[in-house]
């Protein structure tokens, strides 16, 4: 008579071998979401790149602008090129700062990716009460 098998112990999910690779659209996802998180952030891109998201979104119904994002992956690291539209009133050199420390510390969070380099330009301001453009509005009539 065999003695029964005595059961496997429970896989330990830290010693079991694979790769992960972090896609660079899931960092871009992440930095945009980042972002518009931060107070006196008007949107994403310059004036046309806003155009073609405000026109995709009535389209396809999707809410992922990430327009005005670029993500270049090495490894587990990234470099990142954001543009961005400020509110009146907010101070660029602040909005930057806080950029700065959020989206890097939301992408290693979220993604597991570090940020080696996050490149910002300004690319508009938005003035009190005017809303970003929307393309997808039908024009206005002249009277």
């Amino acid at each position: 008579m065999t003695a029964p098998t005595p059961p496997l112990p429970p896989t330990d999910p830290i010693a079991v071998t694979g790769t992960t690779e972090v896609l660079p659209a899931v960092v871009q996802k992440v930095v945009a979401f980042a972002t518009r998180e931060i107070p006196g952030i008007a949107g994403l891109g310059g004036s046309a790149a806003r155009a073609v998201g405000a026109v995709r979104q009535s389209l396809t119904g999707s809410t992922e602008n990430v327009a005005g994002v670029r993500v270049t992956m090495e490894g587990d690291t990234a470099t990142v090129g954001l543009d961005v539209a400020i509110e009146y009133g907010a101070g660029a050199r602040e909005l930057t700062r806080a950029l700065r420390r959020h989206v890097p510390e939301a992408v290693d969070q979220i993604a597991g990716v570090r940020v080696t380099e996050l490149n910002i330009v300004v690319t508009d301001v938005v003035l009190p009460g005017a809303e970003p453009e929307d393309p997808a509005a039908p024009p206005v009539a002249a009277v």
